[in-house]
């Protein structure tokens, strides 16, 4: 059955599918070739008119133009100075395999790519083997399409992709002499939506695998879908015995790739959105170190204003959450970093209010009052009151405030703290 068939029989009645009549390749590969290549595009979605999506699965998907998607990876990842394109930012990326890295007989059977034809078209095409003998032949065939796309100013969106999909792609491509092994021929801005997706959501339900991701926040729920020990099951038994019963099952893991490709766009778009506007503290604390690593520290502070307000107005002595002493370290590690070290010793100063004997509060606090601000006695009072104080610094300060009144360590932190200074 031809991929518009399939996708009929799967629910979309409403489905916008055109083929290029450029595209490289007949609708359906012939035998002698051994793989199938096809492909289709998709409307992305306008408010109310927007069409379903590929499959039923998809009818309620979310899907960024490709302006959307550009601001989304340009939030998520450090890219090039010279920007993205923004008529087609990225290559969405995705494979199925016959075995995980590694593993002998780990062969490419189904590769999707998705990408931007137009600020609101997506096309989606997908190659899959027929024979085992014929990989390299489908592989040098998905080179000639995606290596023209890919480069400085278009990306390559993957989830799970550095450590899986771009290495054991480029392995087979070396293994059948399509390129050297002193090449990478992939080596592009890569966005491995892992990564970001660890940063906001780490523990924050049953995993973080893609399909988790889906029903936790894209209200992506696949029916019928199969898991990744199924897809190697099924690769394999169409392989070795290509009969009406195993093309079903490759018809199912086409299904479970081209919704991979397409969800990749729409769980990028909501990560962009979920770090500029947080659903909670956590969300928000996570969303600030986020941009931090990527070295946007005004956006980091920017985030954390509403907990940092609460540091120094709204935490009583032995009353800061956790939370909120997090955000109060991070921004003074920010401060100190970037030469503000009177901002940083406020800050510290008022984890020390919250949370008296804070180890890196009273740490970075003492280091600042003793080698910045010259106060070895206020600097010896706070490195004392540390729940771990350091005695190489206890030492060194007694013997620099030799003779000097040692003030209270509530009387050192409350004039620090004062949101006035």
């Amino acid at each position: 059955m031809s991929l518009a068939g399939r996708l009929a029989q799967h629910g979309a009645a409403h489905t916008t599918i055109s083929r290029s009549s450029t595209r490289p390749g007949p609708r359906r590969t012939s035998s002698d070739r051994g793989f199938e290549h096809e492909a289709l595009e998709v409307e992305v979605a306008r408010g109310g008119t927007r069409a379903d999506v590929v499959a039923a699965d998809l009818a309620g998907l979310e899907l960024p133009s490709a302006p959307a998607l550009l601001r989304a990876l340009h939030s998520l990842a450090r890219l090039p100075s010279e920007g993205l394109d923004p008529r087609c930012p990225a290559v969405m990326f995705d494979l199925e395999t016959t075995g995980l890295m590694g593993q002998p007989g780990a062969m490419v059977c189904v590769a999707g790519a998705a990408w931007h034809v137009s600020p609101g078209r997506i096309r989606v095409e997908q190659w899959s083997l027929g024979r085992v003998g014929a990989e390299a032949d489908m592989l040098a065939h998905l080179d000639q399409v995606l290596r023209p796309r890919v480069g400085s100013r278009c990306a390559m969106v993957t989830f799970n992709g550095a450590s899986f999909d771009l290495p054991l792609l480029r392995r087979r491509l070396v293994r059948h002499g399509i390129y050297r092994p002193t090449d990478d021929p992939y080596r592009v801005p890569h966005v491995d939506l892992l990564v970001p997706a660890r940063r906001l959501w780490r523990d924050r339900g049953p995993d973080c695998r893609l399909g988790t991701l889906e029903e936790h926040h894209l209200r992506l729920h696949r029916q019928g879908d199969v898991s990744g020990a199924e897809v190697v099951e099924l690769l394999w038994r169409w392989l070795e015995e290509p009969d009406a019963s195993s093309a079903e099952d490759l018809a199912r893991v086409q299904r479970h790739n081209r919704i991979d490709v397409l969800s990749l766009a729409a769980l990028a778009h909501t990560m962009h959105e979920r770090l500029g506007d947080p659903v909670d503290t956590v969300e928000r604390l996570r969303a600030a170190r986020h941009h931090d690593r990527l070295e946007r520290s005004a956006r980091a502070l920017e985030l954390l204003e509403p907990l940092l307000h609460a540091l120094a107005r709204g935490a009583a002595r032995g009353c800061g959450s956790a939370l909120v002493v997090e955000a109060g370290l991070l921004a003074a590690e920010i401060d100190r970093r970037e030469g503000r070290p009177d901002r940083a010793a406020r800050r510290w100063a008022r984890v020390c209010r919250a949370v008296p004997g804070h180890p890196v509060a009273h740490d970075g606090l003492a280091k600042h009052l003793e080698h910045r601000a010259r106060q070895p006695a206020a600097a010896l009072a706070v490195a004392a009151a540390s729940q771990t104080p350091c005695e190489r610094r206890l030492t060194r300060l007694r013997s620099k405030a030799a003779g000097d009144v040692i003030p209270p360590v509530a009387q050192v932190v409350d004039a620090w703290a004062d949101p006035r200074v």
